[in-house]
C-alpha cells in the first residue's frame, strides 16, 4: 500500500503593538477565497503558536474549503484599530463578527462603528454574524463543537 500526504506551504503573518496581536492570517492560496474572522479577545504570543480559538477557526473554514487565506482580528484598545479592521476587510471576501454576547459597552461601541464603516465604505455586504442554532451571536468557543451558522448583519 502506498501513502501520500500532499502539504501546502502557509505563510503566517501577524500584526502586534506592545505584544498584543492585533490580528493574524494564514495564506495558502492567493487565489482562493479570503475570510476575515473578528473576535473579541485580545491576543499574545508568538508568530508560531496558535490559540485555541485561532485552530477552531481554521479548522472552521477549511472544512468549508476557505482555504486560501484566513485572517482573526483581535479586537484590541490600540488607537489604529479601526483602520486596520477596514484594510483586513477591504482584502476579505467574507467576513465574520465572532464576538458573542458577553462583550463590554466599550468593544460594543467600536464594533457599531466599525460596522457603520463598513457600510459607508461599501463593505458591508461582506459581513455576517456568527450565531448558534437558535439564532443567538457567539464567539467560536460557545459553540463546543456544534455546526457554525452564519447571519447577514443588518
Amino acid at each position: 500500500m502506498k501513502e501520500q500526504v500532499q502539504t501546502k506551504s502557509v505563510t503566517v503573518s501577524q500584526k502586534a503593538v506592545d505584544s498584543v496581536v492585533c490580528w493574524k492570517r494564514w495564506s495558502w492560496e492567493k487565489d482562493l477565497q479570503r475570510v476575515l474572522v473578528v473576535v473579541n479577545q485580545r491576543a499574545t504570543g508568538s508568530l508560531l503558536v496558535d490559540s485555541p480559538t485561532d485552530c477552531l477557526i481554521r479548522h472552521e473554514m477549511a472544512s468549508r474549503g476557505m482555504t486560501g487565506e484566513v485572517a482573526v482580528a483581535y479586537l484590541t484598545e490600540y488607537k489604529d484599530e479601526l483602520s486596520e479592521l477596514l484594510a483586513l476587510t477591504r482584502r476579505a471576501d467574507f467576513v465574520v463578527l465572532a464576538v458573542g454576547t458577553k462583550i463590554s459597552s466599550a468593544l460594543d461601541q467600536r464594533l457599531k462603528f466599525y460596522i457603520q464603516q463598513c457600510q459607508g465604505n461599501g463593505q458591508s455586504r461582506k459581513l455576517y454574524w456568527l450565531m448558534n442554532s437558535g439564532g443567538k451571536h457567539v464567539h467560536p468557543g460557545e459553540l463546543g463543537g456544534l455546526p457554525w451558522q452564519f447571519g447577514p448583519v443588518g
